[in-house]
Order: structure tokens, then sequence, then C-alpha cells
């Protein structure tokens, strides 16, 4: 059927549905390796040549020449290549420095010059790559390991997305937002490995460090086929590989030079290929430690617990993780790799409220796991498919350090000494309490349990297929298996003895209490077919994705499915100006707790969970211009329209006899940009950008539940400014380096300036009061200015770099949420502001 212009197939197929995943099960992974293509001709008669040989130096892959002089190289890593081009009576042609990025084709011509006699020597040409690059049909932004590594505040995968101009962060709900979109609505990839926390949206439930990095390409629009359960972008990331020799590196990072923050971050890498293995075994291993009491500390000591013997957990924030890859060369043709990798973080949020007793809020503990086997297999030069097999997890947890046990004993004796006058004083009770009116608690503790789990195990496989030189077909099919465990119980101090048979631990306590354990699974299956001929580019397909809650959850509707066409186009109009088109319908799932959900209570009120709830989905268009500029620069200007609907939205169903609100799809909103970008790429000392975003974000509801959880306020019937509908952003980054990674010194600094005109906001009482509007007001504009000066030496065997990072050097304390705190607290919040002049020192080492 259709809804609201939205192709939602819900038809009675499970059967086939099943038969089919579970023939051919598999996960779609993003796009992890690239192609290289061209076309060789005689440099005197400008016909082609055919049989000639082209290699990739130092590896195994490589291709020959067709009767029209083309040939084409497909499943490349990315990185950099030298590309042989050699024949018998012509002299070999090597170009190097050609780049191959994952998912896109990179264009490299031959004119290879007869002769008579055989030369022995090579001619070399260093290659330039292209300002305008027409690999693909999607917006995205590509950074490598070393362009991270120099730029200020990206420290993970993380940080390198929140200082994208595209991406706002809403710091009330602590967000990442995509030309947008909701918090939810980007997908992280680790690998080609889905890795987002699904049962509550929001962030990626595993962060990467930038010494795990390879490559990082943010996804903005217009993505393909391959992809899904995503609608506003994709951060597609891979990590390192294992080196063919021993390497070992390691960096520390610190403010305690300036004692500000008690920041340290570590981390290091270690490869090596397996002995006696005559490097067909290559190994990895990294790992990080970010410990911080950040710049709202509670200034209380923190006791955690111990891991392997090593205690940890002694600041406000303690992040740290592990990982091992293996790579096995079983075959010319294909490789094996396994992989995991395990992160831990414990932490505490600065609670405004809960100055007078922080450590009587909420603790959080996170745990995730993923694990990975991966064959990747070429099949001649024109086909290749990988097969992996994964399994994440994710443990989220977090209390306000008593069970609820404890928390109602506290809150019977403290009411059992109200209620007989005792004359004495009680040290402490259940309930936050403000005992002297000055709106800070002076005693009780937060008042909720929460603790989710999920696994995600799923088998994955994809194939590729090169058809001449002009039809890249991919295709493929997915499926996920998940185990959904929630225990959340509100309000710890309420206990009623009639419910002590209640699932889920402390049973009988908590007014409100969601536990469940459920087994869903999720799928789907696409086509891709990439058309190439002479630049012009157009990329078609279309995928099916499916949805089945479960044999747990009693519906009617426990399966759905839906379609999503999508197709892009680049054409070079001219040697220096190219045009980029993409349309397509991207459907997500909304966050699995929303389908689960039992009941939820606030006072007498109640919020029920749908099972039947429809995926949202986002209706997208794009284009973009770019013209290469005299100064060898590129000028871009790029516009999108998104089109959202089927939002989640707490929708009020009944009053009587008290009021119940439902989980629906009956929110919805749109987005619009303009983007302008001057883009100079690097050349012998300087590289810069400058980029300026036009944008408006609206919207019915800028929370999921914000009927519910503001029921106070009167509810919108139109569009508003949503709370991350930020009008003016720039960005400037400039880079200026002497020398270069293969001379024994190199010396340079990176400067990055970004400015934002100010989120919108409401004046609750205001609009309480029916004067004013949701969110009217707006806070100030902000900027901040990030330098990085670095040195790296080559000394002997060692390379030696030192850092000096100082973040907000102007150190403007940016408005970045209003500060609820009355005027008469005397105390406003520090989490309102901005992070202060920051200054870091960095030292590393590597063999």
């Amino acid at each position: 059927m259709e809804v609201q212009g939205f192709i939602v197939l819900d038809i009675n197929m499970k059967r086939a549905v099943f038969v089919l995943f579970f023939v051919f099960p598999s996960l779609l992974s993003g796009a992890i390796t690239g192609k290289i293509m061209g076309r060789i001709i005689d440099v005197e008669t400008r016909k082609p040549l055919s049989f000639v040989n082209i290699t990739l130096e130092k590896t195994t892959m490589g291709a020959i020449t067709n009767n029209d002089g083309n040939y084409y190289i497909i499943n490349i890593p990315p990185g950099e290549y030298n590309v042989r081009a050699q024949m018998m009576g012509y002299r070999t042609v090597v170009k190097k420095g050609i780049y191959v990025d994952a998912g896109k084709t990179v264009f490299t011509n031959f004119e290879l010059e007869e002769t008579v006699i055989e030369m022995k020597d090579v001619i070399i040409v260093r290659a330039t790559r292209p300002l305008i690059e027409p690999g693909a049909t999607h917006s995205s932004r590509v950074f490598a390991s070393k362009e991270i590594e120099r730029i200020p505040r990206a420290y993970s995968v993380l940080r390198l997305l929140e200082i994208q101009p595209e991406v706002v962060k809403d710091f009330r709900l602590e967000e990442y937002h995509l030309r947008g979109g909701r918090g939810g609505e980007i997908l992280y990839l680790v690998d080609g490995i889905p890795v987002n926390d699904r049962f509550v949206g929001g962030s990626a439930a595993i962060d990467i460090p930038v010494s795990e990095v390879k490559r990082v390409e943010i996804l903005k629009g217009g993505f393909e086929t391959e992809y899904g359960e995503a609608q506003s972008g994709i951060v597609n990331l891979i990590t390192a590989s294992p080196d063919t020799c021993f390497s070992l590196a390691t960096s520390y990072k610190t403010d305690r030079t300036t004692q500000q923050f008690n920041t340290d971050y570590v981390d290091f890498s270690f490869s090596n290929p397996f002995p006696f293995t005559r490097k067909k075994v290559l190994l990895l291993f990294t790992g990080f430690g970010d410990f911080t009491d950040t710049y709202t500390p509670f200034g209380y000591p923190h006791k955690r617990g111990e891991f392997w013997g090593i205690k940890y957990g002694a600041r406000q924030n303690n992040a740290f993780g592990f990982s091992m890859k293996a790579l096995v060369k079983l075959l010319n043709t294909g490789k094996l790799t396994l992989s995991g990798r395990g992160n831990f973080n414990a932490y505490e949020k600065y609670r405004h409220q809960f100055i007078e007793i922080p450590d009587h809020s909420y603790r959080y503990n996170e745990e995730s796991s993923l694990y990975a086997i991966s064959w990747n297999h070429s099949i001649g030069y024109s086909s290749f498919y990988e097969l992996k097999l994964s399994s994440f997890n994710t443990h989220f947890h977090f209390d306000p350090g008593l069970s609820p046990p404890e928390i109602h004993l506290l809150e019977e004796e403290h009411l059992w000494a109200e209620e007989n006058e005792i004359p004495w004083i009680i040290d402490d009770r259940g309930v936050a309490t403000d005992t002297d009116e000055d709106w800070f608690y002076e005693v009780g503790y937060d008042s909720s349990y929460h603790n989710h789990k999920e696994s995600n195990n799923s088998i994955m496989f994809d194939f590729t297929k090169q058809f001449e030189n002009k039809h890249l077909i991919k295709l493929g099919v997915e499926n996920h298996i998940w185990h959904l465990e929630k225990e959340e119980i509100e309000q710890l101090w309420y206990y009623d003895s009639t419910r002590i048979d209640e699932e889920g631990p402390y049973p009988g306590y908590g007014w409100s209490r969601d536990v469940y354990s459920v087994h869903p699974s999720q799928g789907g299956v696409y086509v891709q077919d990439k058309y190439e001929r002479e630049g012009l580019i157009v990329n078609c397909g279309v995928r099916y994705d499916y949805f089945y809650t479960g044999k747990e959850i009693d519906t009617e509707k426990r399966f759905r499915g839906y379609i999503s066409p999508r197709i892009g186009f680049f054409y070079p109009i001219t040697d220096k100006d190219a045009f980029t088109f993409s349309f397509g319908l991207y459907y997500q799932m909304p966050e699995y707790q929303y389908v689960f959900m039992t009941t939820k209570w606030r006072g007498p009120d109640r919020l029920i969970g749908n099972p039947e709830l429809k995926p949202e989905c986002t209706r997208a268009y794009e284009f973009k211009v770019e013209h290469e500029l005299p100064v060898r620069a590129v000028f871009s200007f790029a516009m999108y329209k998104k089109d959202i609907r089927n939002l989640i939205n707490a929708e009020l169903v009944g009053l009587y006899p008290f009021k119940s609100y439902k989980i629906t799809n009956s929110s919805y909103g749109d987005a619009m940009g303009f983007e302008f970008e001057f883009r100079k790429p690097a050349g012998k000392h300087f590289t810069g950008r400058i980029i300026y975003i036009l944008s408006w974000a609206k919207g019915k509801n800028t929370k999921d539940l914000e009927n519910f959880e503001d029921m106070e306020l009167p509810e919108v019937m139109q569009e508003y400014p949503l709370s991350w509908d930020e009008r003016h952003r720039v960005k400037i980054v400039t880079s200026y380096e002497i020398g270069s990674d293969t001379v024994p010194h190199l010396t340079g600094a990176t400067a990055v300036w970004t400015y934002g005109s100010g989120l919108p906001y409401s004046l609750i009482e205001q609009v309480k009061q029916g004067n004013l509007a949701k969110n009217s007001e707006r806070l100030p504009s902000h900027s901040t200015f990030d330098i990085e000066v670095y040195r790296k030496m080559n000394v002997s065997f060692t390379t030696l770099t030192f850092s000096l990072i100082i973040e907000n050097l102007l150190n403007n304390r940016n408005v970045v949420k209003p500060d609820r705190t009355p005027y008469n607290a005397g105390l406003e919040d520090p989490t309102t502001k901005s992070k202060p002049t920051t200054i870091l020192l960095e030292l590393g080492i590597g063999f």
C-alpha cells in the first residue's frame, strides 16, 4: 500500500522472504574497496593497444587491456598505488601516487611509446589527483588517517563527525544531526559492519580512536542502495590493516602542563608478521585510553573497579579499548581477515541540580564488542565476492549508586520520622529533595535504574561483477538476528507488595517498569548498476528491506517490508565543470525501544509502545555543480531538499480514567539547504577549504516523545524550527607544511575556525501561556578557533612527533543550550557554555 506518498509493502510474504534470507544469509556492508579503469593507446598512432599488462606494484592485482584498449581492476583496498603498464615492443610506464577511495572509480589512461630496442629504463610519471573526481554520484567527505591526525579535536571518529559543517550537535539531546535529520538517522559502519545502538538510536555504540583508522568517509546524501537503515547520512570507517614488517607506535597527550581538566590520552599499535609463515599471516594489535575530569567536574573521588588487575575509573570520564586484526593470505586471489574489538566506558554526567550531593546522581557504564571474520575472493579479473560473519554486542547501564530496596528503605524511614514527629534529623531520604528551597538538592537520589543489552549476529555476503568497461553490477542480501533485553525502573522509592511476581530485577519496586527480552530480525536485498562511459556515471538500483518483530510480541502485523528506489548521475559538462544529481527513498525502522515498550508511567499518565510501527522515511533530492578554477582550486555549489514522514510521535489516544499516549508514526518534518565550498587541494605547502551553509530544519516535534515528556506545553499543529535548526554555518580550514613524510623533518600547522548563527529554543513559561511559539527564540551566535602545530622527525629507525594543540584559542564561552537554573539560585549551569581554552601537548614515537 502507499502511505503519504511513500512506498511501504505490508504483504504476507514472510515465508518466502525467510527462505531467501536463510538460504542466502548475509549483511550488506558498506563499500570498502574501489576501482581503477582506463584506456591505453599508442602515443603516435592514437590507436588502442590490446593485451597490455596492467599491474598494481607490490600487489597481485592487475588486468589486461581488451581489443579497444580498455582495462579495469576492481576490489582494490583504499590507499595509494603505483600503476604499471607494460607490453612487448613498448616502453614501460609507471604512474605513481594513484589514490583509490572505497566505492569510487579512478580513471587512469596511458600513452605508450613504441620502441624496436628493449629498453630497461622505465618512464615514471607522478600522477596528479584530479580536482573534480568523477568516481561517485553521492556527496561525501573523505579523510585519510594522516589528514585526521592533523585536525584539532579529531581524536576519534565521533569527534571528527562533530566538527563537520553539515553536522549540528544538539547539546540538550546530546545527538548529532546531519543535514536537518533527527539524531538517530546516521548509520555508523566499522569495516562495513553497523555499530549503532538500535535500542535508543543516537550515536554509534562503539567509538574508534584515530590511531586505528585508515580512512573515514562521511556520506551526506545520495548514497547507493547497498546502504540500508539510514536517512540522514553514513559514517563509513575502514580500520588500519597489519603491516608486512615490524612496526610499533605509541602516543601520549595531556593537559597536565597547564593543570586544566586532568586529561590524559594514550594509544598504541603493534604490527608484525606471524613467525614462520613467510608473511602469509599478519597481525595488528591496538589500544587506547582516554581519561579526564572534563571541564564540568563534580569534584568528588570516583571508585569503580578493576580490569585484569588494573584499577580504573578514578576520573569523571574513563574510556579505554583494545582491538586485534589478523590478515591471512590463503590464495593469491583471496584473503581471510579476523578481527576483534572491545570498548569500555565508565563516567558521570554533570547534573547541576545535584551539585551539593554529586555522588547521588547517575553513574554510567557502557561496554561494546565487535567480532568479525571476513573472506574476500576475486574470481578472475571481473568478479569478486565477500563473505562475513560478525557479532556486535553492547551493554548500557546506569543507576544512582543504590539499589531500589535501599532507596525505598531510606524513603520509608524518612516518612516514618515525619509522621511520628521524631525530633532528630534524618541524614538522607530516597526522593531527591530541596530542603532549604535554594533549587539544589540536599538529600535523596536520582530516580531511575536502566539496563539494556543488545546482540546482533550477522552473516554477510555480497557479489560484484564488472561487464566490460561499462557496467558494474552489485547485488546482495542481508540478515540481522537480534537479541534485545531491557530493564528500566523509574521512581525507585516506590514499592508495591502486590507486584512481587513481576519479571526483571527488583520485583515490586518502581512506579513505572519496562522489562522484556525479544528476538527480532531485520534484513534486505538490493541490486545496483553503475554505468560508466566517457566520464558519465549513472548509478541506479532498488532495495527491499524487511522487519520481523519476533514471536514474543502479540500483534497481528509482525512482518513488514518496504522498497527503496534510488538513482544518481555524474556528468562532466566540460573538462572543468561537472554536474551531479541524486534522488532516493531512505527507510529506517524507529528505535527498538518504541516498538517493544510495554507501558511507561509519568504520574497518572501512561505511554504505550507500538509493535506495529512503520519505518520512518525520507525522500531526498540533491544536485551539485563543481567548477575548476585557474588557481588549481575548485568551487562547488550544492542544494538538497528532504521530505521526512512517519516520524515517531507520542499521540494522545485516551483521557479516561487517565491520559493515555501511544507511540505512532504521526510526526513529520522537512529540511533544505544550500552549500557553498571553495577547496584548495594539497599543494607543495598550502591547502585550504572554506565552507558556508545556509539551511532550514522544521518539523512537528523536536523530540520523539515531546507530547508526553513536555505535556505541559501546547501541542503544535504545524511545523516549527527544530532544536538543531541553525540557519548559517561557516568553516575555514587551512594547513601549511614544510617538508614531507619522506624527508627527515616535517613541520606544519593546521588552523580551524567555525561559526554558527545560533540554535532555537523556547521560553517555557511564555509558551505555556500561549504568548510565544515553540523555539521562537535563538541562542547567541558562536565561534571557535583551534590550532595544531606539529613537528615530525625521522631519526634512524625511529619517528618522533611533537604536537601543540590549542582548542578554543580565543576562549569564547559560547552558549550551547539555555540555562534553566532559576535566577535566585545564584549559580549558573556550566554545561550551558562551551569548553574554555584547552592546551594539550602530544608526544608520539614509532619504529
